[in-house]
């Protein structure tokens, strides 16, 4: 059955983008063995060598040899024989197994004649599964060579960290000039003969191994859809030894004839504090930052951008480019793309966040500074909470949201604020957690979302859902307790174990959400962007007026989930 590539269509996002890297393809006489660091814009093979001297190209499949077995109906396994390539041959439909070039993979192209092209692509990283080839004259790995331009570097010192074993591997090189098969020249793992990047070469392994070669890259490139806020990308060293890496994030190559601008992005810097969250700096155009990691360490870099100087509409592109500072000088080149605002985008964490809070210690009452201990069964309530575009929180009692005649979604202090004839089906949330008289109560201290944010409110003495007060009462009036006066002025708690006591009073409320992890107050966490769109955290609740003595403290997590995606809280 026929295999066509159609990867490249997956990147016509990217051609919009302008997040393409220049390459040139030049093929001598005979047998060339080709590294394609990106997909085309033209990758369809009829396309691209249209009118060139070609007359077989080749695609190799390095994880052929990793397939499924396949079993007939009576329990017998079937003898499949790898297929290491895809062929296209110009002219011969049916001969022809592959319809497209992609990027980041090894061809084998035969021409007939020296032929050169200049092309733009959509950088990928490589992949590349070996084989090992002991026992098997026949088998060897053709994998690519990617280096900056006037970089040379040997076999040893690129390839010398991979699955080759204690004992030195061989390096070939690719040449013939008879189309019916190439000739393969050996060269020592060791040897000083420098390799060209944009080249493959034949090698042998001693194990099986995925290994693309010392600079590791779990993703295809930056993207940031119409929604999207954040993005990120995982670096391993995969060699043998420690390396230092140097990151850049620059213009495309095309970038004169499209015009593209530079998605306005910013890279979380690395942990440095276990109570600071470093935050974001912005990355302009050039800029360079290194990540030094051991053998097999990872380091994942998360990057964010500022929707509020995008266009809606626009499409924005760049190149990420990660190379390796140590002996292979190995570089992988990755597209960045951010689409334009869409009528639903709003900087994260805005909009209404809805959750539970599950208190599981509460203080004892004593004379001292309250013990927490741990209550019969956890106490749950709803929480909600909504985030302005600058991060700043405040925590609701009720709001009613809907989506108006334009498709923009609102939020509303009350569900009688909602216009007439705007929202339809407009909903209300609600909580028992705070006052009815209280709907809304912003953070101190203009506290964002992710930070410390502490809520202060106080149930009134004359409020509807005061537990002191009767609502048909009538000496209910606020007076003393001789009825001779009215409630001491600012409702001081410390008059309540006086002998002259106000017939009612308030109870305050000290709510504060702490970002931890795993519940652990001795352990902040750097907030950031979680593709569930969820967060949790420690919560105090302090309450006072209740007790005579000491407020009474109860201690739990709460969990938040962003569910509306709305700018403002509209009276």
């Amino acid at each position: 059955m026929k295999r066509i590539l159609s990867i490249a269509a997956a990147f016509s996002a990217a051609a919009a983008c302008a997040a393409h890297i220049s390459e040139t393809m030049t093929l001598a006489k005979g047998w060339n063995a080709i590294y394609l660091e990106s997909t085309p814009t033209n990758a369809a093979c009829a396309e691209f060598f249209a009118g060139a001297p070609v007359e077989r190209v080749a695609s190799y499949q390095s994880d052929a040899y990793s397939s499924t077995r396949q079993y007939a109906s009576d329990g017998s396994e079937i003898t499949q024989k790898p297929v290491s390539y895809y062929v296209w041959v110009p002219g011969d439909a049916d001969a022809s197994t592959m319809s497209s070039l992609v990027g980041g993979q090894t061809y084998m192209i035969y021409a007939s004649d020296v032929w050169t092209n200049s092309f733009y692509g959509v950088p990928a990283a490589p992949r590349q599964t070996w084989r090992a080839t002991a026992g098997d004259s026949a088998l060897m790995n053709l994998a690519g060579v990617s280096v900056a331009p006037g970089v040379s570097v040997t076999a040893k010192e690129y390839f010398g960290e991979g699955p080759f074993g204690t004992t030195a591997g061989i390096t070939y090189k690719i040449d013939g000039s008879k189309p019916a098969a190439p000739t393969f020249l050996p060269m020592t793992l060791s040897a000083k003969t420098k390799l060209h990047g944009g080249a493959a070469y034949a090698l042998t392994a001693a194990k099986d191994a995925d290994w693309p070669g010392v600079v590791g890259v779990q993703a295809r490139g930056l993207f940031f859809g119409a929604n999207a806020n954040f993005a990120s990308i995982t670096i391993k060293n995969c060699g043998t030894t420690n390396h230092e890496f140097k990151l850049a994030v620059v213009r495309s190559d095309d970038y004169l004839e499209s015009g593209e601008e530079m998605p306005p992005i910013a890279r979380r810097l690395p942990r440095t504090d276990a109570a600071v969250a470093p935050g974001f700096t912005n990355v302009a155009e050039s800029s360079e930052w290194t990540v030094e990691l051991k053998a097999g360490e990872s380091f994942e870099q998360l990057f964010s951008i500022d929707r509020s100087a995008l266009e809606q509409g626009k499409n924005y592109g760049a190149i990420l480019t990660i190379e390796d500072l140590g002996a292979s000088k190995m570089r992988v080149r990755l597209p960045v793309l951010a689409a334009g605002v869409s009528e639903d985008a709003v900087k994260y964490p805005t909009g209404l966040w809805i959750g539970e809070i599950a208190l599981s210690y509460v203080s004892s009452i004593s004379d001292t500074t309250p013990v927490p201990v741990a209550p019969g069964a956890e106490l749950k309530m709803n929480v909600m909470m909504h985030v302005d575009e600058a991060g700043k929180c405040t925590l609701l009692q009720r709001v009613a949201a809907g989506i108006d005649t334009n498709g923009t979604k609102r939020l509303f202090r009350e569900l009688e604020s909602v216009p007439a004839g705007e929202i339809e089906n407009a909903k209300r949330y609600s909580t028992v957690m705070m006052s009815v008289d209280t709907p809304a109560v912003a953070a101190e201290d203009g506290a964002k979302f992710g930070d410390d944010a502490v809520f202060t409110w106080a149930v009134a003495p004359t409020a509807r859902d005061n537990p002191f007060r009767h609502a048909w009462h009538p000496d209910h009036d606020g007076k003393k307790a001789d009825y001779s006066g009215y409630l001491p002025a600012g409702d001081d708690f410390l008059l309540y174990s006086n002998p002259v006591k106000p017939e009612l009073w308030s109870i305050t409320n000290r709510l504060d959400f702490s970002w931890h992890e795993g519940g652990n107050k001795a352990a902040p966490i750097d907030f950031q962007y979680n593709a569930a769109e969820a967060t949790t955290g420690i919560v105090t609740w302090d309450v006072a007026g209740l007790s005579a003595k000491n407020p009474i403290r109860s201690v739990g997590t709460f969990t938040l989930k962003r569910i509306f995606k709305a700018k403002r809280l509209e009276d």
